[in-house]
């Protein structure tokens, strides 16, 4: 009996350390066991991601002037001529032939030319909507130049101009440059790469645009309307363009425009919120310093 028992205890024995070690460490738990009444602290959560910008409010680089100089332009690119050059730091024109219709008989085709008596200096505007805008100041035939990438977009509070002296009515409005047989295959295929990409960025902006005035329901709504028009007036615009639909170089050049000027206005925005908040900064009261303690009573002197 008493041999029974020792062999008990030693079988115990041997039993003890295998089921200690069999405890194995599972993906996540601790290496040490967590003493009796303590909490383990939860894992923190990680940190949200600030929202990115999909823009800064930067203002555009216009297109280089230098891919407009020097060149014979037509509008849609075969009815007229237009070529500017540069003297000093002014833009000029220095030649301009406007095409259209006689005004006593419209079936029939008729030609004024401006500037027979030397280059005409345009003013500059700026760059309100991102590409480079000048003046041509005429109290016939008043015009708009943007300065686009080989390109010039013409705009004109008449559409037409009336010459009654040449009895001509001329068209002016629309986009001016080369005529479609100037662009070989390799530049068709770089127009439809650069289109796609500025379809991409312009569809970027303006939902960029969309979503900074959403708290604004009268901005949301002449935007949406804005990009609207857009497409319908692009359409309108280089419907005529000789061989548009060969090498799509007009609705390339208005889609950059549109790129342009939606990132102009996007700069403008940050710019307006940083005044608004610049003056909101400034009207802040300051906080006024507390009073300073009056000074505690002296003990009367004892004679």
């Amino acid at each position: 009996m008493r041999a029974c028992h020792l062999l008990l205890l030693a079988l115990l024995a041997l039993l003890t350390p295998v089921a200690a070690s069999a405890q194995l460490a599972l993906p996540g738990a601790v290496s040490t066991p967590t003493p009796e009444g303590q909490a383990l602290a939860p894992p923190k959560p990680a940190a949200a991601a600030k929202p990115r910008e999909h823009f800064a409010p930067v203002k555009p680089k216009p297109p280089a002037e230098s891919t407009v100089l020097g060149q014979t332009f037509g509008l849609n690119g075969v009815r007229g001529a237009l070529t500017l050059d540069k003297d000093g730091g002014e833009l000029r024109v220095t030649r301009l032939v406007l095409s259209g219709a006689k005004v006593s008989h419209p079936n029939q085709s008729c030609e004024v030319s401006m500037g027979d008596d030397g280059p005409i200096r345009l003013k500059a505007l700026g760059a309100p909507e991102g590409a480079n805008r000048f003046e041509l100041e005429s109290s016939v035939c008043p015009m708009l130049i943007d300065l686009l990438g080989g390109a010039l977009r013409v705009t004109t509070p008449f559409g037409a101009c009336a010459f009654f002296a040449a009895d001509c009515r001329a068209d002016v409005a629309g986009l001016w440059g080369p005529p479609g047989s100037a662009f070989s295959d390799s530049q068709i295929k770089t127009f439809e790469r650069e289109r796609a990409g500025l379809e991409k960025s312009a569809q970027a902006r303006f939902r960029a645009l969309l979503d900074r005035y959403k708290k604004q329901p009268d901005q949301t709504k002449e935007l949406v309307k804005d990009q609207a028009d857009f497409s319908s007036t692009r359409a309108r615009t280089c419907r005529d363009y000789d061989r548009e639909e060969t090498h799509g170089f007009c609705a390339l050049r208005l889609t950059e425009a549109r790129d342009l000027a939606l990132q102009t206005r996007i700069a403008e925005a940050g710019e307006d919120k940083e005044r608004k908040a610049d003056v909101k900064k400034r009207k802040a009261p300051r906080p006024t310093a507390a009073p300073a303690p009056a000074p505690a009573p002296q003990p009367a002197a004892v004679d």
